[in-house]
């Protein structure tokens, strides 16, 4: 059988010392106030917005009502003036101008933290029903809002990957799965998550084939099922001969049943028991 290796030398990243977790307060009373800016003077694109969508900028340009518009939404902090909500009407009017800057008008609130921003982000895209899963997911993360998700991207970069969260760039140790990260997380607690996680990278090293949807939710059922009868050692020494590849293609290939979790739980099971000689697991799956 030949051996999954990879060829390059892999560092992991270091990990950051864990910190006291604190939950930023949400609530900001400022009514915040009208008056018009030159987009030069706009920063946006920051980490907890949507990317701008050419399709969506099109769709304005298209069907463009100065009579329907909102004022964008700004925070003025630290000196700057950041785009919270209007980035796609920034580009279309700018567009239209030729490339060029235009006055917009704009509701500015002052004094609101980062992590407020993009609270009152994730609250006006919500309200307009404009955010995919992964998208929410984002916001919540980036404003600390949400104590489940904050934790899970802690964790999740604890072990030294990025949680990529529809923003994905093919690099290692990016995982795009939202939801079946946040399953695992529910499933197993955050001590079983953690370990997880560590496996998967102690085994392919960040390889993203390691990291889809359907991995995680078999990893996930098989550290659940075999909790105290995993030796981590043998598996990071069985599955590492083991390209990523199969584990996804044999998971797929398997239609016994339509959970997919278990589906690919057999897959590593079957990887972990394969090899001659030492321990074998009893097959504890329900189905």
């Amino acid at each position: 059988m030949s051996s999954y290796r990879k060829k390059r030398n892999s560092t992991k990243p270091i990990k950051p010392k864990p910190e006291q977790m604190t939950q930023p307060d949400p609530e900001y009373t400022n009514p915040g106030v009208e008056r018009s800016i030159h987009t030069d003077r706009l920063t946006s694109g920051l980490p907890y917005q949507r990317p701008v969508n050419p399709k969506e900028v099109d769709r304005l340009i298209r069907e463009w009502d100065e009579r329907l518009l909102d004022p964008i939404t700004v925070s003025f902090r630290d000196g700057k003036f950041y785009v919270v909500d209007g980035q796609h009407r920034i580009s279309a009017m700018r567009r239209m101008n030729g490339g060029r800057g235009v006055m917009v008008d704009c509701k500015v609130y002052d004094g609101l933290t980062y992590e407020q921003e993009a609270d009152l982000c994730y609250k006006l895209d919500k309200a307009k029903k404009r955010l995919s899963l992964s998208q929410s997911t984002n916001v919540l993360a980036e404003s600390g809002a949400d104590a489940e998700i904050t934790e899970v991207k802690r964790l999740i970069e604890n072990c030294g990957f990025i949680w990529a969260l529809g923003k994905s760039h093919g690099k290692t140790g990016e995982i795009v799965s939202t939801r079946a990260l946040v399953n695992a997380y529910r499933l197993l607690g955050g001590a079983s998550f953690t370990r997880m996680l560590q496996l998967l990278w102690d085994t392919w090293e960040g390889d993203p084939r390691s990291l889809t949807a359907a991995v995680l939710a078999g990893m996930a059922l098989f550290i659940k099922t075999y909790d105290t009868e995993l030796n981590d050692k043998t598996f990071v020494s069985r599955l590492s001969q083991c390209d990523p590849d199969e584990i996804n293609r044999r998971g797929r290939a398997d239609f016994s049943t339509s959970n997919t979790a278990l589906r690919f739980a057999r897959v590593i099971l079957e990887k972990y028991n394969g090899q001659r000689g030492g321990r074998k697991l009893p097959y504890r799956f329900r189905g």
